[in-house]
């Protein structure tokens, strides 16, 4: 059960009324972005398609009937998981102190304004949070335990996951890339554009985001700075464009700690939803004085064709998954 902790605030303020809720001050929390370069499917069924590939067709004229060519159809699948949210507590416990504003006894407990701030000010927020940190990029699933709250990150499979996985399993089609030594804070400049040299070439004119975390996108601007100094656009906190090539530079705050690199086409990319997408439906109960608040939704990630990924993988971190 979440408790209310106001300990601090009634040793600081007695039991002055706040009127002001700007004087309230909340930790700056990550939003959910890496979801924009994803290709959303709002579906009630999990995500099943087909990858079709047929052989090559022409061949030179003759007279006579040579038949050639075979169509092949692979299905793939995309397993929705359902997420959810239990929250309760007794708004009573903010009463008589400091944040007795937020208290409007003229009404019941799941109306008063402490109610809606932790729900649309913390609860919200920090959803989105785990969703972006814990979830979409790194997540790894486990199944519950009966009656037992389950940690943060276990409710899905990140696309992390998924691409360390299929490293690791060594009979995926995704185009692996090889990066030798690995990422640094002196080569990443080089490394970036050695990896965007070895995309397919069939994708090298397709408008492609190439996606890594926060930090080696810095630590690439830097480099960049170093190399090329004033030549260079090294000073916007912006997705940059790789020179020569149809691709974009995008960091991802999911990706944080990993050293993956990778690139696919949006389209390739997808975000299996249902009809909520995340804590979007709240429930808001109330026994005697305890309120109760609950949200659930279905969302899941993955990659739609193996053969449209280009991923590097540092081989310690796969290994150590």
């Amino acid at each position: 059960m979440l408790t209310i902790n106001i300990s601090e605030i009634i040793s600081e303020f007695g039991t002055f009324l706040g009127k002001n809720e700007k004087d309230i001050k909340r930790l700056l929390l990550q939003k959910t972005i890496s979801m924009n370069h994803m290709t959303t499917v709002k579906q009630d069924e999990n995500y099943k398609a087909s990858k079709a590939v047929i052989d090559d067709l022409v061949q030179g004229f003759q007279k006579a009937w040579t038949a050639k060519g075979n169509a092949t159809f692979t299905p793939i699948e995309i397993v929705h998981r359902r997420h959810k949210v239990d929250l309760e507590f007794y708004p009573d416990e903010i009463v008589g102190s400091w944040l007795g504003f937020l208290a409007d006894e003229s009404k019941t407990r799941a109306e008063w304004p402490i109610t809606k701030y932790i729900i649309y000010k913390l609860m919200l927020e920090k959803v989105a949070q785990n969703r972006e940190l814990n979830l979409i990029g790194k997540g790894v699933y486990a199944a519950t335990v009966p009656d037992t709250p389950q940690a943060v990150g276990l409710s899905m499979d990140g696309f992390c996951t998924i691409i360390e996985s299929l490293f690791t399993a060594g009979t995926s089609n995704v185009n692996f890339i090889t990066l030798d030594g690995g990422l640094t804070a002196d080569n990443i400049f080089d490394q970036i554009e050695e990896f965007a040299g070895q995309i397919g070439e069939v994708y090298q004119d397709m408008a492609m985001n190439v996606h890594l975390s926060r930090a080696w996108f810095r630590k690439y601007l830097i480099k960049r700075r170093d190399l090329h100094g004033t030549d260079s656009n090294f000073d916007k906190f912006e997705n940059v464009k790789l020179d020569g090539t149809n691709l974009t530079l995008v960091p991802l705050p999911s990706m944080a700690s990993k050293d993956i690199i990778f690139c696919t086409p949006q389209e390739n990319f997808i975000r299996l939803i249902k009809a909520n997408d995340g804590a979007s439906s709240i429930n808001i109960e109330q026994a005697k004085r305890q309120v109760f608040v609950y949200a659930d939704w279905h969302e899941s990630v993955g990659f739609a064709i193996e053969e449209a990924l280009f991923a590097y993988v540092p081989a310690a971190e796969s290994a150590s998954e």
